[in-house]
């Protein structure tokens, strides 16, 4: 009988210590963790805002064996505060959590009431003449002259928002807008965009030996880079070929102080020479692709941020027409050249713009770039491109060896 109990009182202690073993150790880890691990909110757990306020999430804190992890938290959910309603923003991080609610009003706080339309209709350039408008305090201070009118979307046809911004004395924040509908227009007035058409570039300390026999086609890396200092000293504004083709179109308000850099053939001389300059000024340009000279090799090689590979042509850059100076894209039928067109589209990796050989162009040569999908292509006729121009069709300024710094000035000044 003695014997029964001593071994039951043993099962006992066996079970008692399977139940330590088991359990010290997940509470060990739970305790370990939350000493090591943490989220905690910065600001306030609950948030009361009035309608059209303006929410600045104050974001989280997270910890990670005592360093800071902050960068790890992911945040869901928004704050819609031109909707009252109640809002969960949560901060996750570590398998851990923290949520903040927000609260939205249904009244204003500064208050701000629009004058006239809602909503509006305007050509694209067109000045936008005011409506009207009023702001307020919760006591009933006038605050009108304080509201920060934004009308920087109107740059853009579409549905565009006029911003009217107020701040009461206690910091509180109300944002509303005006709907603006932008109707596409090219009859504004506008002092054109110019293209810049580039080609072979050198050292000055080790000019080429062709220097004076490439028609002028040259300029020194030390007279590209003070000329591009010079631009970034003005503010000049660098659009891409998306915004240029909507500049064109009239959909797009461009600074009056913009300009496109592009070099032509894509030689080595530019990629060894020019490609530097650039990404010491850190300004983008084009480079047109004659492909079937290594145009991928040198794609690759030569990539960066700052340089977009467009068509050239394959291998159409040779004489054999009778349009201009003579280029055979203008007498190669339609199917010979659209395939010349992709090849160099893909050995490039885009196919936003081209430039046409030696200038030369006609209707045939319109219709292989449509079918081809470029959504712009520049000619070496000299001017700037306008609103309304035909999109394949663009004039460029030619950059020649020698030009000073004054010249350059002339052709891409407003």
């Amino acid at each position: 009988m003695t014997s029964k109990k001593t071994t039951n009182r043993i099962l006992l202690l066996l079970v008692l210590l399977l139940i330590i073993i088991v359990a010290i150790p997940p509470a060990f880890m739970m305790m370990f963790y939350s000493e090591n691990y943490s989220i905690d909110l910065i600001g306030d757990e609950v948030m009361d805002l009035g309608l059209n306020s303006v929410y600045e999430d104050p974001g989280a804190e997270a910890k990670a064996n005592g360093r800071d992890s902050s960068e790890d938290i992911v945040v869901s959910g928004n704050v819609d505060t031109s909707v009252p309603g109640t809002y969960e923003i949560t901060y996750s991080a570590h398998n851990m959590s923290k949520t903040r609610t927000v609260y939205v009003g249904t009244t204003m706080d500064p208050s701000i009431q629009l004058k006239g339309d809602s909503a509006l209709t305007i050509n694209l350039g067109d000045e936008y003449v005011e409506t009207g408008f009023s702001a307020s305090d919760d006591d009933g201070q006038d605050l009108t002259k304080k509201v920060i009118v934004d009308t920087s979307e109107l740059n853009r046809a579409g549905s565009r928002h006029i911003y009217y911004t107020v701040a009461d004395a206690d910091g509180n924040t109300t944002k509303v807008s005006r709907e603006i509908n932008i109707l596409p227009n090219t009859d504004y007035s506008t002092p054109g965009l110019p293209i810049c058409m580039f080609h072979y570039v050198y050292d000055e300390n080790d000019p080429p030996e062709d220097l004076h026999k490439r028609y002028g086609n040259y300029i020194s890396a030390q007279a590209l880079e003070e000329e591009i200092n010079w631009l970034k000293s003005e503010d000049y504004y660098f659009p891409d070929w998306d915004e240029v083709r909507d500049y064109i179109d009239g959909k797009l308000l461009l600074p009056e102080k913009s300009v496109v850099l592009t070099f032509d053939d894509g030689e080595m001389s530019f990629l060894q020479e020019g490609i530097p300059v650039l990404e010491r000024c850190r300004v983008p340009a084009t480079s047109f692709l004659i492909t079937k000279n290594r145009g991928a090799e040198k794609a690759m090689r030569f990539a960066s941020e700052y340089v977009t590979f467009q068509s050239h042509t394959h291998n159409m850059h040779r004489t054999g027409g009778n349009v201009g100076h003579g280029g055979i894209f203008t007498v190669l039928p339609f199917d010979e050249a659209l395939a010349d067109l992709k090849q160099s589209i893909e050995l490039c990796g885009n196919g936003d713009a081209f430039a046409y050989p030696y200038g030369d162009y006609n209707d045939a040569t319109h219709l292989a770039l449509e079918a081809a999908g470029f959504k712009c292509a520049v000619t070496t006729q000299p001017g700037k491109a306008k609103t309304g121009d035909d999109p394949l069709l663009l004039p460029r300024q030619r950059m020649s060896l020698g030009q000073t710094l004054q010249s350059f000035q002339n052709k891409v000044q407003p």
